[in-house]
C-alpha cells in the first residue's frame, strides 16, 4: 500500500468520505462549504505506487502543520484529522497502515510529535497515542456566574481582521503554557474566528486604560426560551480579565437559559462563584499525543535548572519499529542529549510510547505512571524521571 497526497480534482471525493464517516445522517448528497481551512495536506492510502484523480483511496486523512509549546520550547507537530474509511474497505488494517506511513513521513519532515482528537480513545491508544490533556466543560445559568463576575471597561465587536490584537491577548494569557498552540494568521482566520455552520460573534474587551485584555467567540443555539450560548474560544490575560468575561456572559441572562464554556482543569471558576453546586462541571479527556521521533522530540525541549541526570529508557511501540528500543537520555545545563543504544525496549525504566510521551510533555508525572504500572522501574529512577520531567498543567484546546 502507498500513501499519496490526494491529487487535484478530488475535493468531492474527500467530502464524500468525510461526510459518510462523520455525518452519515446527512445522506449521500454533497454540500459545499465556504469555510476555509488553515493550511493542511490531504492524504490517501492507495494500492498503487502512482495515482490519478480517478483512483479511489481505501482510506483518507488530513494533516495540519503547527508548533506547540512544550516545556518552554516550540516543537513542530502534525495534527491528524478526518481519518475516514468507506465501509467496503473497513476491517482490513488500512488505517493502521496509513498511520504508520504518515508517522514515518513526519519523521522524514523533522516533525517529532503527532496530535489528534480521537473519536474513541481506545482505538488510537492501540497504535501508541495517549491522552495529553483534560478539560472542564461548564454548563450553567448565566445568573450563576454573577457572583464571580465584574463589569467595567468596554466590550466591542470585532471581525477577523482584528486577529493580531486577539493573538496578543492569547499570548498574554497562555505565554508558553504547555501544549498551547503558536497560532498563525491562517489559524486565527479559519479556525478561531470561524465555525462550522454558523460563524461566531467575536467580542474584545478593553479595560479603563484602553488595554485589550480579553476576547471571546461564541454562538447562540436553540429556540426562544431554550437557548444556549456556546463559548467557542476565548482568552483572558489574567483573573480580573476573566471576571469581566464572565460579566459579559452574565449580561445575556435575558436572552439565553444556559451558558456553555470550557476551561483547563486548573481554572478557579468553581471557587469563584457563591453556589458552585449550580455549575455542574464535566471532566472530559482532550486530544491524544505520541512521539514519532524520540531523540528529536526530547532534544527540542528545555529542562529544569540544576538537574543533571543520565537514565536509560526502554520504549515499546505497537506501530513504529523505528521508535521501539532503548534510549540513553543525558540531561545537563537545561538541555538533553539522546542516543538510541539498542533495539530491545529495556533499560532503567520501561514504558509504552504513549505513556512516555505523557511523561515527557508533563501530562502525567513519573509517580503517577509508576502507580498504574504504566512505567516499570524502581524508586530511584522514578525520582530521577520526576526531576527531569516534572508534572505540569497541560491544555491543548485547539480543534482540527
Amino acid at each position: 500500500m502507498h500513501l499519496h497526497r490526494l491529487p487535484g480534482g478530488t475535493d468531492d471525493l474527500f467530502r464524500q468520505y468525510v461526510q459518510y464517516a462523520f455525518q452519515p445522517n446527512a445522506g449521500p448528497d454533497l454540500e459545499e462549504s465556504d469555510r476555509p481551512n488553515p493550511p493542511h495536506t490531504r492524504y490517501g492510502l492507495y494500492p498503487d505506487a502512482s495515482v490519478t484523480a480517478d483512483d479511489e483511496p481505501v482510506t483518507i486523512c488530513s494533516s495540519y502543520d503547527f508548533s506547540l509549546w512544550v516545556r518552554d520550547s516550540l516543537v513542530s507537530a502534525g495534527g491528524l484529522s478526518t481519518v475516514a474509511t468507506p465501509p467496503e474497505h473497513r476491517r482490513n488494517g488500512y488505517v493502521e497502515t496509513m498511520l504508520r506511513k504518515l508517522c514515518l513521513l513526519y519523521r522524514d519532515d523533522e516533525v517529532s510529535i503527532s496530535v489528534l482528537w480521537p473519536f474513541k480513545h481506545a482505538f488510537y491508544a492501540q497504535f501508541g497515542w495517549a491522552t495529553a490533556s483534560r478539560r472542564l466543560e461548564w454548563e450553567t445559568e448565566p445568573s450563576t456566574l454573577r457572583s464571580a463576575a465584574t463589569t467595567g471597561g468596554t466590550w466591542e465587536r470585532v471581525d477577523r481582521d482584528a486577529w493580531e490584537s486577539l493573538d496578543a491577548i492569547h499570548e498574554a494569557a497562555t505565554g508558553t503554557d504547555d501544549l498551547s498552540l503558536d497560532r498563525s494568521e491562517a489559524w486565527w482566520r479559519t479556525r478561531q474566528l470561524r465555525s462550522f455552520g454558523t460563524n461566531p460573534y467575536v467580542y474584545r474587551w478593553r479595560d479603563d486604560d484602553g488595554e485589550r485584555r480579553a476576547w471571546l467567540a461564541y454562538t447562540i443555539d436553540g429556540d426562544w426560551g431554550d437557548r444556549t450560548l456556546y463559548v467557542r474560544s476565548y482568552d483572558a490575560a489574567d483573573l480580573e480579565a476573566f471576571r469581566h468575561l464572565l460579566g459579559f456572559l452574565t449580561d445575556h441572562d435575558s436572552q439565553v437559559g444556559e451558558v456553555h464554556v470550557e476551561t483547563g482543569t486548573d481554572n478557579p471558576l468553581h471557587a469563584m462563584v457563591d453556589d458552585p453546586d449550580d455549575l455542574s462541571p464535566k471532566l472530559t479527556t482532550g486530544p491524544m499525543i505520541r512521539f514519532v521521533d524520540v531523540p528529536a522530540a526530547l532534544e527540542s525541549l528545555s529542562y529544569p535548572d540544576g538537574v543533571d541526570a543520565t537514565v536509560e529508557v526502554g520504549i515499546r511501540d505497537p506501530l513504529l519499529e523505528t521508535v521501539a528500543g532503548r534510549y540513553r537520555l543525558a540531561v545537563a545545563g537545561g538541555e538533553a542529549t539522546v542516543d538510541r543504544v539498542g533495539d530491545d525496549p529495556t533499560g532503567d525504566a520501561v514504558a509504552s510510547i504513549g505513556a512516555f510521551s505523557q511523561l515527557a510533555v508533563g501530562y502525567r508525572g513519573a509517580d503517577a505512571l509508576a502507580a498504574t504500572d504504566d512505567l516499570e522501574t524502581d524508586r530511584e529512577t522514578v525520582e530521577t524521571l520526576a526531576a527531569v520531567f516534572p508534572e505540569t498543567a497541560t491544555y491543548l484546546r485547539e480543534g482540527f
